[in-house]
């Protein structure tokens, strides 16, 4: 059996992994990443198809056409058959305005590739220390259950003789199976976030090698100093550049681009002849103003869109970093001060009970001490998804 274990334990070892690693296996094979990426080649088509002109007109004529004899083309001297060729000529930049625009929506999608990186980073992390945190609950539910019985089996055969001691017994019973549920629904919420799990790696996870280790918490400046790296603060920036970009465009827009029309004329009477026209399309309505004016407001929005979520950005790090800074000072005061003065009161209420003491007030402290453990697992796990998601907050992947 004990050979079984070991087994067991080495294999676990040797396939435990971190949490930085889980990232970088998700990053390399997700899907929803792959999507993007396929996204960004596209863009380099978009960018080269800006610079192309438009498509040119191409026209037939067949000029007084005879129903009484169709096919006849020389029953009059005007008839004529003509090719036309029209070409728009995009002038006054536009041509490169419009690579701008595609340029400017590239650099977005790659901070939205960066975002999504980010994003993926965060929930694998946060998932990973409530797998861890479940499985620290379950095993500290499993040796109080252990330990209670234990205790239980002592006093009920050693000690309890009367009714109110055998009350106290079946009260004691009653508590611990009360701890039991709650053990299978932290079971059942184990296996559903290791499934999550599984998804955002694309494997199943058999065991994770980070442990749940609290460091004192860096100045709140240094998350602060980092927030401009945050993608999703970038993506607005460039949001910024892409509406920028259209406004300049709608502008250029205001002056209409030439177009230029070619036609070769053939007679049967008479000899061959060519024209050519030049024109451009007449801004008479105020339409081209209109639309620069909303592109102006356009991209006022974009940038008082980037102000908010900038200065929202810096509010959600601040009220994390409280998160971050209470989670540790609760984990340092129940490991520090509460922890040790239940253990010592637990082990003098254990050694009462062999003297004929109440099981009572055992099972008391041993519930307050399983309820300051699991908290002190708690604040441990929170501690770790706060500290996760100001990484996330700062553009942090690993």
């Amino acid at each position: 059996m004990r050979t079984l274990f070991l087994a067991l334990l080495l294999f676990s070892v040797l396939h435990a992994q971190s949490v930085d690693t889980l990232i970088a296996q998700a990053i390399k094979n997700h899907p929803s990443l792959d999507a993007i990426k396929h996204r960004l080649t596209a863009m380099d088509a978009r960018i080269a198809k800006s610079q192309k002109w438009a498509n040119p007109d191409l026209s037939v004529t067949i000029n007084d056409i005879q129903f009484s004899d169709i096919s006849n083309r020389s029953i009059e001297p005007m008839q004529f058959e003509a090719f036309n060729v029209k070409q728009k000529f995009p002038w006054f930049g536009k041509t490169d305005a419009k690579q701008r625009i595609e340029k400017a929506r590239k650099h977005l999608l790659l901070e939205s590739y960066d975002a999504a990186k980010v994003a993926l980073a965060l929930q694998i992390r946060q998932s990973a220390y409530t797998i861890k945190e479940l499985e620290h609950r379950i095993a500290i539910l499993h040796k109080y259950i252990q330990l209670a019985r234990t205790n239980i089996t002592l006093f009920t055969d050693t000690i309890a003789t009367d009714s109110m001691s055998h009350a106290d017994s079946v009260t004691a019973e009653l508590s611990l199976y009360k701890i039991e549920v709650r053990m299978e629904r932290y079971r059942a919420i184990l296996k559903a976030q290791r499934e999550k799990l599984a998804y955002l790696v694309g494997r199943k996870v058999t065991h994770i090698s980070t442990p749940l280790r609290l460091h004192k918490p860096p100045a709140l400046a240094y998350y602060l100093n980092k927030m401009m790296h945050n993608p999703s603060l970038g993506m607005k920036a460039k949001q910024t550049d892409v509406a920028q970009a259209k406004e300049k465009l709608t502008d250029l827009e205001a002056m209409p681009d030439p177009y230029v029309k070619m036609g070769y004329y053939h007679r049967e009477s008479f000899e061959d002849y060519g024209a050519l026209t030049v024109g451009i399309a007449a801004p008479l309505y105020g339409t081209e103003a209109l639309n620069s004016e909303i592109a102006r407001k356009e991209r006022l929005s974009s940038q008082s869109d980037y102000l908010d979520y900038k200065a929202r950005l810096e509010s959600e790090i601040r009220a994390e970093y409280v998160r971050l800074t209470e989670s540790y000072r609760i984990y340092y005061i129940i490991k520090d001060k509460s922890l040790p003065q239940l253990d010592h009161m637990l082990e003098l209420s254990a050694a009462a009970i062999e003297k004929g003491a109440d099981l009572f007030t055992y099972t008391n402290i041993l519930e307050q001490k399983l309820a300051l453990e699991e908290e002190r697992i708690a604040a441990a796990a929170e501690f770790m998804r706060t500290k996760a998601k100001l990484k996330a907050l700062t553009g942090e992947i690993r």
